[in-house]
Parts: structure tokens; C-alpha cells; sequence
């Protein structure tokens, strides 16, 4: 409970402090009626998915500025900056509700849920789309698009080659058993980057893929300690385990896009990751169905989801109010969801978004229509310390090979206590 109250008591701090210091951001809308747009994204691909939006806006007659700093993250010091220092931007990535809560306690973020109610788009929306917009019932963003955490991409040419089809496996046992054939022929079977962060990603992917009530005991904004010690942890911990006797020497410390390109040039099989490795494979001209396809991890019983989403500024004039209305509008619109995820390697966050999208996307959709079978992503709606805590622990079990899972949860039950208690 100590480092959560240190935690709120930091982001209040942040913003106290900014207000004192006057800082202002390097850049502001110059047109009075128009939209300042603080981006995080900063790949081609990422930023051609912005200017679909950018593009659908000015067209409507939007008056639009942006600026950029790349993958901002942590504790959103320089947003924190930006909007009490005098001149911020309109609209900004704001993914975790602890922060948006701050932000709403303080008048400092707007409030779509009446404009949101006469869109009727709420049976459009999945499951977890619509638990990460809003903020205690209180609509706070606009999804632009949908990742699955954990989803299986391979290369064809290599699955023929070994004599295999993924598409059989009904489990990780089936997936496992065809590893001597793949080794055989000389490929790495599963390619996995071995980064804290994409360790981390796995964890918690697979812990939906163990049980989706195990996710939700472990990644809530108020954990179930019990859950730690439970059956499934001890599967999932089992998981891990297995999977990391089974990577590559060059695992340790790569990147994930370094190990997407294992794939694609037909050194690996496959890479278990979050399915934007898919615009690596669309940036290196490769087609889904003919030279690599995609399916989620064999056997799972549940998905995690990350949203990427807007929030707005709480705007201080009619005028500005106008504005973020219709680019709300605008992310919302299924066709500026369709040219969005195209470009940028993802899904539409809109369930009749299907038309016009690839194949992977169509399967994620379709299994977006089960709100049982989706959960968000832990950096939507669970502590951060907390989150911060099982990465590091995690991060120590993957690369200690004879670390047992008693000693793993060990080790998470005294950070939930050091935490929570």
C-alpha cells in the first residue's frame, strides 16, 4: 500500500510542481479554433496511420497541428508538463485510467459520455474497448485501434518445409511435439525477443491464455493475493518455463522487430508476440495467407487486448469544444478505422469494421465478439508499481533457468504485500 500512496502522491506531485514552474511545450496550435495533437509514434508506418485521421479531419473541416516525442512513457512527466505549463496539446495518448482519473479529478480532461450516447455506437464497440474509453462510467477517450498481446505469426514456406501445419495444433503440447521435425531441418522452432518488457507482455498474455480469471485475479487495479499461489499460476509459471527452455541463443536482449525479421527471412518458424509485428511482414512485402499467416497461441482460453486510444484536453472555448467533437467523430468513424489499421499494422476497433481489412484482422474481430473471452491490457487498468513488480520478478525467473516457480511466487506475494498491505 506504501509504494501505491507514494505513486499518487508523485502524479499530484508532478502536477504541483509544473504549475510552479511555469514550463510550457515547445509548440501550440496556431489557429485558436484548432487542434494541437501531442503523437507518441514516430515509425513511417505509424505515422502514415496519423495522417488517415489527420487527413479525414482537415476535410471536415478540422484545423489540425501535431508534434512529436517518440513512445513517451512511465509517468507522463512531459504531458504533465505540457498541460500545466500554460500552453498544452488538445489531444494526447492517455492509456492508464489511474492517470485519467487524476486528470478528471482536476478538470483537466474532457468528458464525452453524453456526446458519446448519441453517437449509438456502443454495440459496435467490444468488450474491451469499451472498459478501457471510460473511467468509472465516465467516457474519457477514442480507440483508434486494437492489438492482441500474444498471437502466433509464421512463415509458410518454412511450415511446408518441416512437413507441418500450425493450423492443426489444438494446444501447446501439439505445438511443442513438432519442434524435433522444425530443429531438424535446421530452423529456430519459436523465436522470442528476450527484452524485460516483451517478457513481460508474454507473461501476462499467456496468463489469459492459462485462464482468463487467473488474468483478471493478477492484473485488476486490486489483485487477488491467493491467486499467486493458485493451480493456474503454477501452470502458467510451467508455461514460461517451457517456452524459454525453447528459444534461441540469440534471444537474450534482442528486439522484438529483430526477431520478426527471423521469421520473415525463414530462419524461424515462428514468433509469439503482439500482432503488430505484422507491419514488419507488410513493410517487407510479404502477403498474409501466402508467404506467413497468423492464428492465436494454441489452446488459449482468453486474449489480452491493448487499445490505442486518445484522450481530449477539457477544452476552454465553444470553439475547441467544436473541434474535438469532430475529431472524436472522425476516430470513431469505421472507415477512418479501416485506412488507420491498414497502414498501421492493426485492428479496427470497431466490430463492423470487418470489410476492407486482411485476414488477421477479420479472425481478431471475430473473436473480439465474445466479451468473455477478452481482457485489457494491464497498463489500462492495473497498478503500475504492481505491474513494474511482476516484470522484474518475471524478467529474474525467465533468465534463471533453475529458479523455481515456489521461489517466483514467493517473490510476488511479498511485492503484492509490500504494495497492497
Amino acid at each position: 500500500m506504501m509504494k501505491r500512496i507514494i505513486g499518487m502522491a508523485l502524479l499530484a506531485g508532478l502536477f504541483a510542481v509544473s504549475m510552479m514552474s511555469g514550463a510550457t511545450p515547445a509548440m501550440a496550435a496556431d489557429d485558436p479554433n484548432g487542434l494541437l495533437v501531442y503523437i507518441n509514434w514516430s515509425s513511417n508506418a505509424e505515422i502514415g496511420a496519423v495522417n488517415q485521421i489527420k487527413t479525414r479531419f482537415v476535410e471536415r473541416g478540422g484545423i489540425w497541428s501535431d508534434f512529436t516525442i517518440a513512445h513517451d512513457t512511465g509517468a507522463s512527466v512531459a504531458l504533465i508538463n505540457m498541460i500545466t505549463g500554460g500552453n498544452p496539446p488538445d489531444v494526447f495518448i492517455l492509456a492508464n485510467q489511474r492517470e485519467r482519473r487524476e486528470y478528471l479529478k482536476r478538470g483537466l480532461i474532457n468528458d464525452f459520455t453524453e456526446y458519446y450516447k448519441t453517437m449509438n455506437i456502443d454495440d459496435k464497440l467490444p468488450k474491451a474497448v469499451k472498459d478501457a474509453v471510460a473511467v468509472d462510467g465516465i467516457v474519457t477517450s477514442a480507440p483508434l485501434a486494437v492489438h492482441i498481446d500474444a498471437t502466433l505469426f509464421y512463415n509458410k514456406q518454412v511450415a511446408a518445409d518441416c512437413g507441418i501445419d500450425p493450423t492443426v495444433w489444438k494446444s501447446l503440447d501439439d505445438m511443442f511435439n513438432d519442434f524435433d521435425k522444425i530443429k531438424a531441418k535446421g530452423y529456430i522452432p519459436l523465436a522470442i525477443g528476450g527484452q524485460k518488457w516483451q517478457i513481460g507482455y508474454l507473461f501476462h498474455a499467456m496468463a489469459a491464455h492459462v485462464s482468463g480469471e487467473l488474468y483478471d485475479s493478477v492484473w485488476s487495479y486490486q489483485p487477488k493475493r491467493e491467486a499467486l499461489s493458485s493451480p493456474e499460476m503454477r501452470e502458467l509459471l510451467a508455461v514460461m518455463r517451457r517456452i524459454q527452455q525453447n528459444t534461441d541463443e540469440g534471444s537474450p536482449n534482442r528486439n522484438w522487430n529483430d526477431t520478426t525479421n527471423l521469421v520473415i527471412t525463414g530462419k524461424a518458424l515462428m514468433q509469439i508476440h503482439g500482432d503488430w509485428m505484422k507491419g514488419e511482414f507488410i513493410a517487407a512485402g510479404k502477403k498474409i495467407g501466402e508467404d506467413y499467416d497468423s492464428m492465436i497461441v494454441p489452446g488459449s482460453k482468453g486474449v489480452v487486448v491493448t487499445i490505442d486510444e486518445w484522450s481530449f484536453l477539457a477544452p476552454k472555448t465553444e470553439a475547441k469544444a467544436k473541434a474535438q467533437n469532430l475529431l472524436f467523430d472522425v476516430v470513431y468513424d469505421k472507415d477512418t478505422q479501416i485506412a488507420f489499421s491498414s497502414i498501421k499494422g492493426c485492428t479496427p476497433a470497431r466490430l463492423d469494421a470487418a470489410e476492407g481489412v486482411d485476414k488477421h484482422a477479420k479472425m481478431v474481430l471475430d473473436i473480439l465478439k465474445d466479451p468473455t473471452f477478452q481482457h485489457a491490457n494491464p497498463h489500462i487498468g492495473s497498478d503500475e508499481d504492481w505491474n513494474n513488480a511482476i516484470w522484474d520478478i518475471v524478467d529474474v525467473y525467465w533468465n534463471t533457468p533453475n529458479m523455481s516457480a515456489d521461489e517466483a511466487i514467493k517473490q510476488l506475494e511479498a511485492q503484492y504485500d509490500l504494495i497492497f498491505e
